[in-house]
């Protein structure tokens, strides 16, 4: 059985605080499939309709780069995300960071 994919890192980080990031970059343990990968930004509960197109980064293809197109307030915010690697299963997860 292959292991599934599983986010090892981000950008932001996990309970991190930052300055309004310009892009997300999530890296997983393998390149995952662009076409069926979903990743969604929440302010509390209300979706930010905020985030680009999903792209791979062509220097480690198991990183993924979605565009912040709108300039984050300061807050709270949850990263949520549904992908899956070359077997096709789906692995799903979220993450909390903050703007100041």
């Amino acid at each position: 059985m292959m292991p599934h994919a599983k986010l090892k890192s981000s950008l932001p980080g996990a309970g991190s605080t930052v300055a309004a990031p310009k892009e997300l970059r999530l890296t997983f343990s393998e390149k995952i499939e662009l076409k069926i990968a979903k990743v969604t930004l929440l302010r509390g509960t209300e979706e930010v309709a905020a985030l680009g197109d999903i792209a791979a980064d062509a220097q480690a293809p198991e990183t993924v780069i979605i565009p912040v197109t709108k300039s984050l307030a300061a807050g709270s915010y949850t990263v949520k995300y549904r992908v899956a690697g070359p077997d096709g299963h789906p692995m799903g997860g979220s993450y909390v960071f903050s703007v100041k």
